[in-house]
């Protein structure tokens, strides 16, 4: 299986997203000492992934580089399940917040940025075959 995605992606995107959580942690009033175990947590974990891509299959799925066709589908199946765990969440959610008498806004804007992902997602590669 060849993939166009590099190796060090992950590491790269998750070195980027460390730092952007460091710097949301150092405007909510954090010590510099807690921006940077939140950076090394980020970073570190994508580093990691990428450390042990070639010695662990569950690694290199986590890393977006799957090693077969049966990890690709596995990874798909997770991807599915989780999608449908997260829209049944925000379901509850939101019912729940309405029964309560909250403001339900945040799941409402959280559900059609779901939907909105998945009919795009639908169409996009529907358009593409």
């Amino acid at each position: 299986m060849s993939t166009s995605m590099s190796k060090w992606a992950v590491p790269g995107a998750g070195f980027v997203l460390g730092l952007l959580v460091a710097a949301a942690e150092l405007g909510r009033d954090a010590t510099p000492v807690q921006a940077v175990i939140a950076f090394v947590i980020v970073a570190g974990y994508a580093l990691g992934l990428r450390l042990l891509q070639s010695r662990s299959e569950t690694a290199s799925l986590l890393s977006g580089l799957p090693v077969d066709e049966r990890w690709q589908s596995i990874n798909e199946r997770a991807i599915s399940l989780a999608a449908q765990v997260m829209a049944v969440v925000l379901v509850i959610a939101f019912v729940a917040t309405l029964i309560a008498g909250g403001n339900a806004t945040t799941y409402t804007w959280l559900g059609a940025t779901f939907a909105l992902a998945y009919f795009g997602g639908i169409l996009w590669y529907r358009w593409r075959q």
